[in-house]
């Protein structure tokens, strides 16, 4: 039996426009949950490897109470499915880097996509500082220390780091 689940309305601060994305929501099968769940599907807007190719970004929903979204990322240049399970946003909405740049750390504010370090290509700004949310072994090696992190995928590679506090003069 397939189940199919909708994502909460969150109530953020009235200050931040544009905070829900329904033109990106799809039901989405999730093979950890065995059920289809309303999903975030951000593909096709993005170079995030370089290659000149749109690469495909969803939000994976599990399809709880409370709906929280795991990044899965597959580029163009190697068709290898990457699922972050341990990044969990509850509102994967696209964000303007303004907004972060007048907020900072705003729980409101989870996912905004930028060219942070001016290198050309996007770099991903997640903040998954919730309960939900872990740093793995993997990224504790390469140094990260915080729930909210730039992710690059220059030349598929992941680069991965803090982001502690966020204003222009850092990024």
């Amino acid at each position: 039996m397939i189940q199919i689940s909708y994502a909460q309305t969150d109530s953020v601060d009235a200050d931040i426009p544009g905070w829900i994305n329904r033109k990106y929501m799809q039901d989405i099968y999730n093979p950890e949950t065995r059920s289809v769940n309303a999903s975030y599907n951000y593909s096709n807007n993005w170079d995030l490897d370089g290659d000149n190719k749109k690469d495909s970004l969803f939000f994976i929903g599990n399809g709880g109470v409370h709906t929280y979204f795991y990044l899965r990322v597959m580029l163009s240049s190697d068709h290898v499915v990457r699922d972050f399970t341990f990044i969990q946003l509850d509102m994967p909405y696209l964000q303007d880097k303004k907004l972060l740049e007048k907020y900072g750390r705003n729980p409101g504010i989870q996912f905004v996509v930028s060219d942070f370090d001016k290198d050309g290509i996007p770099d991903l700004y997640l903040n998954f500082n919730n309960s939900f949310g872990y740093i793995p072994k993997s990224f504790w090696r390469k140094g990260i220390t915080t729930k909210c992190i730039l992710m690059n995928f220059s030349g598929s590679k992941l680069k991965v780091r803090n982001s502690l506090t966020f204003n222009s003069n850092e990024h």
